[in-house]
């Protein structure tokens, strides 16, 4: 399994982190789509997207960033 944290951000609002377990991409964005009522395409057309995958939990404490905040040494 994998953690895929979503995010929607737009001129407007900001939404997430919605962190989906499974075992690849296409399964949590449909996890996601069931979750918000609505079809994988319609929540790419409303901005969502994936902000960071994490494929295994960090072998000692650290705070995750999304991949667009990541700095050097962060995880």
């Amino acid at each position: 399994m994998t953690l895929y944290f979503f995010e929607r951000v737009t001129d407007d609002d900001f939404i997430g982190p919605i962190i989906i377990a499974a075992p690849d991409e296409a399964e949590a964005w449909r996890v996601l789509a069931a979750r918000e009522n609505q079809t994988v395409e319609a929540l790419r057309e409303a901005h969502w997207q994936v902000a960071q995958e994490l494929p295994a939990i960090p072998a000692r404490p650290t705070v995750v960033y999304p991949s667009h905040y990541r700095r050097v040494g962060v995880l």
